[in-house]
């Protein structure tokens, strides 16, 4: 399996979940997009690293789970 189909596999079943907590937890639908991100970067980074043993691939998806992290934290500073 290429990285293209599992980055694209998790996005579905992330996306997916996400929307079902969405609709049932005010707070959660808030801040969607950066916690999809996280989740979705971390889920794509194991797994890759699991198949691959390539830490370096595993390092490039980091840039989702960084530009998640990022989000929350601006999110946050402009909900105070």
């Amino acid at each position: 399996m290429t990285l293209e189909a599992i980055i694209m596999l998790v996005t579905m079943i992330v996306t997916f979940f996400c929307g079902l907590i969405a609709k049932k937890v005010s707070w959660f639908n808030t801040n969607l997009i950066p916690i999809q991100n996280i989740m979705i970067g971390v889920i794509v980074a194991v797994i890759e690293w699991i198949i691959t043993r390539d830490f370096s691939t595993a390092i490039a998806v980091s840039g989702l789970i960084a530009g998640g992290i990022y989000d929350i934290g601006h999110n946050l500073q402009k909900m105070k």
